[in-house]
């Protein structure tokens, strides 16, 4: 019955959590410059209830990005789009599944270093935090520099000199949102903390 309770309990933790995410990405998907939110609730998931939680929540983040690009709501992604859909969609997954994955692993393995002591759980929140927006731009720059070619293409077609938008990509879009990220991130670690803290007592 105890087993059957908190299983119960963890699945409407993480249904909360998944509309949080979708409610959350979908505001943020409106527009040029697109600050997700939503990496505040994917960490906490991923701390508080592992890593496939993580991987769920992340993938979630992932198809409402690449949604709302293909529709025409988030600008840029409708760009990268338009470059190479299949490569854009993947980008979408798997940055959004490993902005997931990475807090829940380095949480787990974080809270277990005895030797750092009382702080342990406060290291492991600020680590994992800042774990999902590096996750989620690292794989997002990485995967434009993949199809580079195909942006500066699209780029020509339309007017654009190429080398002023590769500067605005790298530079602005992407520099801006991940240092606003990480400091959102970073700030909401401690929150995190005891939150995360909270919420495993009343699981166990």
């Amino acid at each position: 019955m105890a087993t059957r309770n908190k299983s119960t309990l963890k699945l409407v933790q993480l249904g909360i959590l998944l509309a949080l995410v979708i409610v959350l990405q979908s505001i943020a998907s409106f527009g040029v410059i697109n600050i997700c939110l939503c990496l505040i609730p994917i960490t906490l998931g991923a701390m508080l209830l592992g890593w496939k939680s993580g991987l769920a929540l992340g993938a979630t983040f992932g198809v409402v990005a690449a949604f709302w690009g293909i529709v025409g709501k988030d600008i840029f992604t409708l760009y990268l789009f338009q470059a190479n859909p299949v490569m854009t969609i993947l980008i979408c997954l798997v940055k959004g599944s490993l902005a997931g994955v990475a807090p829940a692993l380095l949480y787990k393995w974080l809270s277990g270093v005895e030797r750092l002591g009382k702080a342990k759980g406060l290291v492991a929140s600020i680590v994992a935090s800042i774990s999902a927006p590096i996750a989620n731009t690292g794989i997002f720059a990485l995967g434009c520099v993949i199809i580079m070619d195909d942006v500066t293409s699209v780029a020509g077609q339309l007017g654009l000199v190429a080398a002023n938008f590769v500067t605005l990509l790298f530079v602005g879009l992407i520099s801006v949102n991940f240092f606003v990220e990480l400091a959102i991130n970073a700030v909401f670690s401690p929150a995190l903390n005891k939150l995360t803290t909270v919420l495993e007592k009343q699981l166990k």
